[in-house]
């Protein structure tokens, strides 16, 4: 069952081809039912400019449609606009060489004439019939081993080259198709006949074709096949060469080539740019969107950034609480020296982590912070917590601008503070002046950490693996377990240590 909206479809399509016909057909009615009014033969000088303009016009169309499916073809690959194209360059070259041969025109290498025009003409038409015939079986869509542009020229002046051979230097092989008196002879009647039926059986097959790119080019085609249809019809039935059924003829003839070049136009240029705007909209609503998504992903990992920042900045307020709680129950102890060095030193290590996130929360990068701003905030903090009494101690920190993922950060942040801990309450016991010496870099995937302080040094008797207490033997443990590193310490003339660890242990997590 046809849908309201396709019935509606066929009744239109039906109407818009009856109206070609009738359009078509109305002038050849009046002109046979009113021959006193409308019937007559024009002077050879005028109807000579109008023969000329029009066949010049018609040439001009040809050339075009050529033009249209020989120079689109590299692009579209469409080698039925290429067929198409290459016919009508043979029909447009054709149609010169009749317009040049007409009568009152001058000699065209031999005599002109209405019987050398005639037989221009028929050859015309019927490579025109059988361009837009053998043009069906050709599909836009699929790869010919023969569609090759140069080959198909060559062929095309090929026909030319023969036709022009035929009608000039042999035009004695060539039945005679129009004699100065009587009209137009039987045979070419009769090649009119055939022309008209090769167009009709054309245009039901074109009906039936489906390879076309929309409904307005099927209706292009269908509607010059009307048109030339009757443009053939009349070129069958008149008696002179100036009369007015040649010049609806012409008529007819301009605007069905008209129409073919706007059913190849479509085809070869406007459906190829229709669909590239379509595909740009295509690409500019998809850009759209991806700018839509693309904001959506800012917004959440800003968010995100946000949630992470109020994340650090939580843990550091937690930390700093727990550590007001230890010193809070410290307190309750003040004669208790153990408890009360207990809580100092792990208040120390509370804060150096607490440090870390402090960095973190105020770096627009959530995942590493500098290493000279870090070991600078803990060299300050412990210099507050240990201040040198009566005593001058110097820090030097040669710290490049390196950084420091947070996972390493710490760790190292934890050694930084033992030692430099340890400097201030053991390492000057009598001597006023004292300094301690920092130097870090980073060499490929490697981090060098020197630490070092002219003090008193380490006890002879000391053994970082046997030591019970929290400090450098957390120092060490620490360096080698979780920081994959290796650390070496001397201590005959002041303190030294040395740490090489690892800068890609691990991974950045935002």
């Amino acid at each position: 069952m046809l849908s309201y909206r396709s019935l509606f479809l066929i009744l239109q399509l039906n109407r818009f081809y009856l109206g070609v016909f009738l359009l078509s057909l109305i002038p050849l009615v009046l002109v046979g039912t009113f021959p006193e009014y409308f019937y007559r033969e024009y002077g050879i000088g005028y109807f000579l400019v109008f023969h000329n303009v029009t066949e010049i016009f018609s040439v001009i169309v040809s050339f075009s449609i050529f033009g249209l499916g020989y120079y689109s073809y590299t692009q579209s690959k469409n080698a039925h606009t290429l067929f198409l194209g290459i016919g009508f360059l043979a029909v447009g070259i054709i149609d010169f060489m009749h317009t040049l041969s007409y009568t009152g025109m001058p000699d065209f290498i031999t005599p002109s004439s209405g019987n050398k025009s005639s037989q221009f003409w028929v050859f015309s038409r019927v490579t025109t019939a059988l361009v837009l015939f053998i043009a069906i079986y050709i599909k836009p869509n699929e790869c010919y081993g023969w569609a090759k542009a140069n080959l198909l020229l060559f062929l095309a002046m090929v026909l030319v080259g023969i036709v022009f051979l035929l009608v000039i230097y042999l035009n004695h092989w060539i039945p005679k198709t129009y004699e100065q008196g009587k009209g137009l002879t039987p045979f070419k009647k009769n090649a009119e006949y055939v022309i008209i039926t090769l167009l009709f059986i054309s245009m039901i097959l074109y009906r039936k074709a489906e390879f076309y790119t929309s409904k307005k080019q099927l209706q292009y085609y269908l509607s010059a096949f009307i048109v030339c249809i009757f443009s053939e019809l009349v070129f069958a039935v008149y008696t002179s060469v100036f009369d007015v059924y040649n010049v609806l003829g012409h008529i007819y003839k301009i605007g069905a080539f008209y129409l073919i070049y706007k059913a190849v136009f479509i085809s070869a240029i406007n459906d190829p740019y229709e669909k590239l705007i379509h595909s740009n909209q295509l690409l500019s609503r998809e850009i759209e969107e991806n700018k839509t998504y693309a904001e959506m992903i800012k917004k959440s990992l800003r968010e995100k950034e946000n949630l992470i920042g109020e994340i650090f900045h939580r843990t550091k307020n937690s930390l700093q609480l727990v550590r007001s709680i230890l010193m809070i129950q410290a307190s309750e102890f003040p004669e208790n020296k153990n408890i009360q060095s207990i809580v100092e030193d792990t208040s120390i290590k509370i804060q150096t982590m607490s440090l870390v996130h402090d960095h973190l929360y105020a770096n627009k990068d959530l995942s590493e912070i500098k290493v000279s701003e870090y070991l600078r905030s803990l060299a300050d903090m412990i210099q507050q917590s240990y201040p040198p009494e009566g005593k001058k101690i110097e820090v030097a920190l040669q710290v490049g601008d390196g950084t420091l993922l947070l996972d390493t950060a710490v760790p190292l942040g934890l050694i930084f503070t033992e030692l430099l801990s340890n400097s201030f309450k053991y390492a000057f016991p009598n001597s006023d002046i004292g300094s301690v010496f920092v130097q870090f870099s980073i060499e490929e995937n490697v981090c060098h950490f020197e630490y070092s302080d002219n003090g008193v040094g380490l006890p002879n008797e000391f053994n970082s693996k046997q030591q019970k207490k929290l400090g450098l033997s957390l120092a060490k443990i620490i360096a080698e377990k979780q920081m994959g590193g290796t650390l070496s310490m001397e201590g005959n003339q002041g303190f030294q240590l040395k740490l090489d660890f690892p800068s890609n242990l691990y991974k950045r997590r935002v």
